[in-house]
């Protein structure tokens, strides 16, 4: 580890964190890709492209290519690309995807794996996602079922009577269910990946809140920013998806958490929202402040301006999502029209074996069952009754 005084406690860290910690401090953007010339030429390199940055790029810090918002790099490039002989057509296309892969580049020093972790992630999620009728009637616990007042008042207040567009609505409120599930932990997964962070480990142990240097290092916070040069602070960040992600409850916990954290380690802490674009009407900011003094509250584009160390922050995120869900879509071909369509039939058959309407059907499923199962005087769980 460098810019890590003598007696620092990161020297109490495990030996595999501290090799995390060293490997970020390696992959920062300026010390590897020093000029907007070398980003360029090892973006080409993966890209495949045989064309030359322009030569003013090798006087020009990194960040003169790497903080440019896509629209100005995709024209930027397609400039490049006609200059150097390219059909405009073919450059056009080109353009798009070199931009994409200089976003990757600038935010992770290995894009493809990152890539491939999302996507790897994303394939387990969508095998969640409804593709019969028994996903939407029943979820895992055995008393989350279809609520059919809620499937009426969707069909008729939504979806102008047309019971298959409700069927339609409720297998992507399941899929939104599944995504929303997916996206918190993502985040937090994909942040920690980018150049000069770390994501932490979970807290694990007995008492997850208290902070222990060898079961729970790093109570309060998803990833450390490592420091880059001398004097730089490390930075402990708590990232959540939207201001109201965490209860108002939540924030004395979390404070105390990421003060415990600067008392130890030093360095600055930061609560941070990603989507938003002020900080009015945040669930757990006065809480947080109130015990932890000096923490530093951001929301939208400063946080990601902070966590990502970059002018493009938000886009870099969103690049990386765009690549993985796309390959992930090219993969289970997903269509949520094909799947309602194969769901309501079922719903249909059901009513029509069953002499009744569609709401009907599902109604009887849903409260249908033995007094054995349904009234607590005759109910036996299978499990012991403590005396």
């Amino acid at each position: 580890m460098r810019f890590v005084p003598p007696g620092h406690p990161f020297h109490g860290l495990s030996e595999s964190f501290r090799t995390k910690i060293a490997s970020a401090q390696n992959a920062a953007l300026d010390p590897v890709m020093s000029s907007a010339g070398s980003l360029a030429e090892a973006v080409f390199e993966a890209t495949k492209l045989a064309i030359a940055p322009q030569p003013a790029w090798y006087e020009q810090p990194s960040s003169e290519l790497a903080d440019r918002s896509f629209a100005e790099l995709v024209q930027i490039l397609l400039d490049l690309l006609v200059s150097q002989g390219s059909p405009r057509h073919a450059a056009q296309h080109s353009s798009v995807a070199v931009a994409q892969r200089l976003h990757l580049q600038r935010a992770f020093a290995e894009p493809d794996r990152v890539v491939s972790q999302i996507r790897n992630k994303v394939l387990g999620v969508v095998g969640d996602f409804p593709t019969q009728a028994s996903d939407i009637e029943c979820g895992r616990n055995p008393g989350d079922v279809l609520d059919p007042y809620i499937l009426a008042a969707t069909q008729y207040l939504v979806c102008a009577g047309d019971f298959q567009k409700a069927v339609s609505a409720t297998v992507s409120h399941k899929a939104l269910m599944i995504i929303e599930g997916l996206m918190g932990h993502l985040h937090e997964d994909v942040l920690g990946e980018m150049r000069g962070n770390v994501r932490v480990p979970e807290p694990t142990g007995a008492n997850k809140a208290v902070l222990n240097v060898l079961t729970n290092p790093f109570p309060g916070a998803d990833l450390l920013q490592v420091p880059l040069a001398d004097g730089d602070a490390p930075k402990f960040h708590q990232i959540k998806s939207k201001t109201g992600s965490a209860k108002g409850g939540d924030g004395e916990r979390l404070g105390l958490q990421l003060a415990a954290l600067r008392s130890y380690y030093g360095g600055e802490i930061y609560y941070d929202a990603l989507i938003g674009n002020t900080l009015r009407g945040h669930r757990s900011r006065a809480a947080v402040e109130r015990v932890a003094p000096g923490v530093v509250v951001l929301v939208g584009e400063s946080a990601f301006r902070s966590l990502t160390r970059s002018a493009v922050g938000p886009e870099l995120l969103l690049r990386v999502y765009q690549t993985a869900f796309r390959e992930v879509a090219d993969t289970t071909g997903y269509d949520i029209e094909v799947m309602t369509a194969q769901i309501f039939q079922t719903f249909a058959d059901k009513a029509t074996a069953a002499g009744e309407g569609y709401l009907e059907a599902i109604l009887h499923d849903a409260t249908g069952g033995s007094q054995e199962q349904q009234d607590n005087r005759h109910f036996a769980s299978g499990r012991t009754r403590r005396v």
